[in-house]
């Protein structure tokens, strides 16, 4: 019966840490760091994408393997996360339990408790939860620090070769995943400089010292490279802000608590039969001193001459925070004990301290690739890196494919940054070779505008999505269309002064693109109507608005400024193939009442043109 009891608590304990790292793992969209994975990862040549970067590559090579079988979507590429923290949470087990079988004495009694506390503890992580639905490789190297310490303790006590050899390989994949996992090496090694002896110090030593050999190929071959790369400097420096968002994500708001129970969790305490007789150090809890402090040390001296300080990258303290944190509740006598167990899940499952607001990039790509048609040139200049915009445009959706067949996609920040020396003869060239332009940009750099404006485009649309939250705040997202335009005479002229300069009509989902200028400047605001018409005038479907989807009133028009404006035509009925004709009419409210403009010739609507629609009913 205690069996299937423990079993029952540990299959509980992983459905909370599957929902919490599951639940909304495809909610946000990918981010920078997400669209930079998969850039890397199918790289046609991995070794020279990496080397412009400051990653080792093991995590984009498997990655790379991971999406050939499971696909290219948010949910597979983020499921490569969640496996792996989910794998944690059984390690952490194993690890507890080796931990407690190193310590002496009345420690033994901590068997049955901790190794479930360490499980529960890692399962409520924020850290974890968040960067499991993440496509990083953060999960990864906390799995591969939390095996290199699990056979390095096994190794200790056992002195089994099979042990050691997997310690060494762990201790490898780890580091060949991040870089800066070798600081857990660095524990290891201190930790057997304090309290390893004779020959099996030497061999603990010797196991480090492998380790380090197997990664001294790629550091020579690529690792040189990558030094003083701009991804070294996203770093922050410390200060007040820093050092209280390290606290809160790692630590949560319940700080005190949560570090009193670390304190706790380095002891064993031995009670006597009425109070508490004394507390007992063990030499393995050098070994988890060393991982907490060696990682943040070594961040802090190396970030004044290499930055490269973000609170994500301590994440491979995750592990020792859950095991010093069970170590330390199993210390404490009950009902006390279960009391803090019940203070920790509550908060655990209802408070998030490890997260982040994305930009909705998946909208903003979306967005443009709604109105952009064949023959368009879609740009991107984002100034953290727009690998994530590069990553929906050009692939397929759940939804289907987002950028037309015959739409081409070019990153101005990739084009910048790795080819610099040709950059600003490369972009009027791409330019010239296109008349409709659509540019999502958020860059200091205005090149694109220059070259635009100098090549004779005009700014026809600003979609505008707003990103309120997030690490820097605000962010006004904008996507541009810009266009040149032939000087020809325009298509009518309405009597309230609106020129119509061109139309064109886009199928499945039909869609009617005008644009507009205006002759005199408007007082009124005007709604734009585009109607179908069959073989006997009778409209089949129709879309209302004031132009640009209601986002350009008339009364806000300059003029000469050129307006786009894109209407979808919704039908409530089904209709058959044949000859249809697109009117548009424009008409103010007065009185509740609509009242039609006419054009200069005098006509209530001007006729855009007939089509034949072949399959109209599927595009309806």
């Amino acid at each position: 019966m205690a069996s299937d009891r423990r079993w029952a608590i540990i299959t509980l304990i992983l459905l909370l840490g599957a929902a919490g790292r599951i639940l909304h793992i495809a909610e946000q969209s990918f981010w920078v760091d997400e669209g930079y994975a998969f850039y890397h990862a199918h790289f046609p040549d991995l070794l020279t994408s990496l080397a412009r970067d400051t990653h080792p590559p093991l995590y984009f090579a498997a990655l790379r393997l991971w999406s050939e079988v499971a696909g290219h979507s948010e949910l597979a590429l983020r499921w490569f996360s969640a496996l792996p923290s989910m794998l944690s949470l059984a390690l952490i087990f194993q690890l507890a339990r080796e931990v407690v079988a190193q310590r002496a004495g009345p420690a033994r009694r901590q068997r049955r408790s901790a190794p479930h506390l360490a499980m529960l503890m890692l399962a409520l992580a924020d850290a974890e939860c968040f960067l499991a639905a993440e496509a990083r490789h953060y999960t990864w190297l906390v799995f591969l620090v939390t095996c290199s310490m699990f056979f390095f303790l096994r190794w200790i006590r056992r002195s089994r070769r099979s042990a050691g050899l997997s310690w060494i390989l762990a201790t490898v994949l780890m580091v060949y995943t991040h870089y800066i996992t070798a600081f857990a090496g660095v524990a290891q090694g201190l930790y057997a400089l304090i309290c390893l002896r004779g020959l099996q110090r030497r061999r603990a030593l010797a196991g480090l010292i492998l380790a380090a050999l197997a990664l001294s190929p790629w550091l020579l071959l690529v690792g040189a490279k990558q030094v003083g790369n701009s991804g070294a400097n996203w770093s922050v420096n410390l200060s007040p802000a820093v050092i209280r968002d390290i606290q809160v994500k790692f630590f949560t708001e319940q700080w005190a608590l949560v570090l009193a129970l670390l304190l706790l969790g380095f002891f064993t305490v031995v009670y006597g039969r009425e109070q508490l007789y004394r507390l007992r150090w063990h030499r393995v809890s050098w070994l988890l001193l060393l991982w907490l402090i060696v990682p943040l040390v070594l961040t802090l001296i190396a970030n004044e001459f290499l930055p490269f300080l973000q609170p994500r990258r301590l994440t491979l303290w995750t592990p020792a925070i859950a095991l010093l944190l069970a170590l330390g509740l199993s210390n404490v006598r009950r009902p006390i004990r279960n009391l803090l167990i019940f203070a920790l899940l509550v908060y655990g499952a209802f408070q998030v301290d490890f997260y982040r607001v994305k930009p909705k990039w998946r909208v903003v790509a979306e967005m443009t690739a709604r109105y952009a048609v064949a023959g368009d040139l879609v740009l991107t200049d984002i100034a953290g890196g727009d690998y994530q915009l590069g990553y929906y445009l050009n692939r397929e959706l759940p939804s289907g494919k987002l950028l037309p067949d015959g739409a081409r996609y070019e990153s101005l920040k990739i084009q910048r940054d790795f080819y610099s020396e040709t950059y600003e003869s490369w972009l009027p060239q791409l330019l010239d070779r296109f008349d409709t332009v659509w540019l999502m940009h958020w860059s200091n750099d205005p090149s694109a505008f220059n070259w635009l404006r100098e090549l004779g485009f005009e700014r026809s649309a600003d979609f505008v999505h707003v990103h309120d939250g997030g690490a820097s705040g605000d962010i006004d997202m904008h996507v541009y269309r810009y266009g040149r335009f032939a000087d020809d005479p325009p298509l009518v002229q309405f009597d309230n002064g609106m020129v119509l300069k061109a139309g064109t009509v886009a199928e499945k989902p039909l869609r009617v693109d005008l644009v507009w200028e205006s002759a005199a400047l408007l007082k009124r605001d005007f709604t734009v109507s585009v109607k179908l018409l069959d073989e006997n005038d009778l409209m089949v479907a129709q879309h209302d608005s004031q132009p640009q989807l209601n986002l350009r009133p008339t009364s806000g028009w300059h003029i000469d400024e050129v307006i786009f404006s894109p209407h979808e035509l919704e039908s409530s009925q089904l209709w058959s193939d044949g000859e249809y004709r697109i009117v548009i009419e424009v008409y103010f409210f007065e009185a509740g009442q609509p009242v039609k403009i006419p054009t200069a010739s005098g006509s209530k609507a001007f006729t855009l043109g007939a089509m034949f629609l072949e399959n109209a009913s599927d595009s309806g």
